[in-house]
């Protein structure tokens, strides 16, 4: 049966939520090994300046404070965190969790709790891995053959289930929290490698458990208590790793989807499918850091533009940000980093006051790109792509080797530039190629359109297009090899991306 939700929750899932940012605050002090003199007030100065910046369309920010496995708050079920700036806090009485909240409350802020569900064990980072008791004394929990060496938690097994929902009870039932977000993109496999499916029945048991004890603690509080969840960029992705997304739907476990980790495309369609006549929004997400394969923390705020314009397209209720970097420059002595820069400002703050409403986008400069496969973060470095779909974007278009039959590839463009070809400045078509080759050697077509030869720079190719070729929408580039077929290196399309500028008024 559909667990029953009242009013007052559905009218929490509803509230405005433009953009929703997982903020990962695990870095820097207080959060590491040494030392500092720095005080919560300045830390929060810090850490809340990105949101607090005039125009932020920022409504929601789910807090990051570690791992899953050890705690920077007080715990009964974890162990904790012993950096010498954090408990100096604590022992003056300050609880950073406590902070957090009510500071995302004082400045109009929704505060989610970001739980990764197979986190690290660590103390100072991921290169010396500490080692969890229970996972000493349980290694049965544990799933077998992990690539991450202290082991990661097995939910087939009850008692891994009871164990999580008895870290997240602590936390629900201690912080004022508006929701709770699973994040299932930290780290899978979650259940026995090659039989995820099979024991799908495990995962959704436990965020039913989730929705129940805080169904109750809400009750308590007499206050909406939101679950969110974070999973893969496509449906049936979310069922190769065992995850029966339908279903939690159906029963009404869940309020939140965020879709996808370092992605540019997600299967926006099927989720809103899936979706159709219940109450759930459906946020599709991009990590900065662990970034889509070729668009690491990209220093043009236009990259960003058309990724957030694309999904408000496809029907997005609102656009997840993931390990952007949140402090404004002149935080800088107190911590944090302002990450990619443009024309002296953090182009990641510059996006929290333009990717979450779309008729801010509407006029502004943009760069549509493919998605590619892959990207950065632990499965990259370690190749470990075959026991796991989330992360990893393994049904992205590129690269895409050209040889004897015409390559196709969508290109998707949410901009009408043909109702707006006056205030189109320019228009091109840029790709590149894995190698320099002679531009007679390849032919291009955009939606069936036969396109001029290209400008060339290095392995780039640069084609100039009319608002005419282009719709709303999908876009289809059609790609011919006429170049020489043989034991060479094959040239790949390592990337496409439409160009749109408008003139300035």
């Amino acid at each position: 049966m559909p667990v029953k939700l009242s009013s007052t929750h559905l009218a929490a899932v509803s509230r405005r939520r433009r953009i929703y940012v997982n903020n990962d605050v695990g870095y820097g002090p207080p959060m590491g090994p040494e030392a500092s003199a720095i005080e919560p007030a300045d830390w929060v100065s810090a850490r809340f300046s990105a949101f607090a910046q005039p125009g932020s369309q920022v409504d929601a920010v789910g807090w990051c404070l570690d791992e899953g496995n050890i705690a920077a708050y007080a715990s009964a079920v974890l162990p904790e965190l012993a950096y010498p700036t954090l408990l100096r806090w604590r022992q003056a009485g300050t609880d950073l969790a406590e902070v957090i909240v009510a500071e995302s409350h004082r400045r109009g802020l929704e505060a989610f709790w970001e739980y990764r569900l197979n986190g690290a064990d660590r103390e100072i980072d991921v290169s010396t891995p500490a080692r969890h008791p229970l996972k000493d004394e349980h290694p049965e929990w544990l799933l077998p053959g992990s690539w991450w060496k202290p082991g990661l938690w097995n939910f087939a097994v009850p008692e891994v289930r009871q164990y999580k929902l008895a870290i997240l009870r602590e936390v629900a039932e201690r912080y004022d929290l508006d929701g709770l977000n699973l994040d299932f993109g930290r780290h899978p496999p979650y259940l026995p490698a090659g039989h995820q499916w099979e024991h799908r029945e495990a995962l959704t048991d436990f965020v039913w458990q989730v929705r129940q004890m805080l169904q109750g603690v809400a009750e308590t509080r007499r206050r909406p208590f939101l679950l969110a969840v974070r999973v893969a960029d496509t449906v049936p992705g979310c069922h190769f790793d065992g995850m029966d997304i339908e279903t939690w739907v159906q029963r009404n476990l869940i309020d939140l989807i965020v879709i996808g980790t370092r992605s540019i495309q997600v299967d926006l369609a099927g989720f809103r499918q899936l979706a159709a006549g219940s109450h759930v929004k459906l946020y599709p997400c991009i990590d900065q850091h662990h970034s889509p394969d070729g668009y690491h923390a990209v220093a043009d705020p236009r990259f960003l533009r058309g990724v957030a314009a694309n999904w408000w397209h496809q029907g997005a209720d609102g656009i997840a940000a993931f390990n952007f970097w949140n402090e404004l420059p002149e935080f800088l002595p107190v911590g944090g980093t302002p990450g990619p820069m443009w024309e002296g400002q953090s182009v990641h703050a510059l996006a929290y006051t333009e990717m979450g409403d779309p008729t801010r986008l509407a006029g502004l400069d943009k760069h549509f790109v493919v998605a590619r496969r892959y990207g950065g973060g632990f499965y990259n470095r370690l190749g470990y792509r075959w026991d796991d779909y989330l992360n990893l974007n393994h049904q992205a278009p590129l690269p895409l080797v050209l040889g004897a039959d015409p390559a196709w590839v969508e290109v998707y463009v949410a901009d009408p530039v043909e109702d707006h070809a006056a205030q189109v400045a320019g228009l091109e078509l840029q790709l590149l190629l894995s190698a320099a080759i002679a531009p007679e050697h390849l032919e291009v077509k955009f939606n069936g359109v036969r396109l001029q030869p290209p400008v060339q720079t290095a392995a780039w190719l640069s084609y100039g297009l009319t608002p005419r070729q282009l719709t709303p929408g999908r876009n289809l580039l059609a790609l011919n090899w006429l170049g020489p077929v043989g034991p060479e290196p094959a040239v790949s399309l390592e990337k496409a991306e439409v160009h749109v500028a408008y003139r300035r008024e």
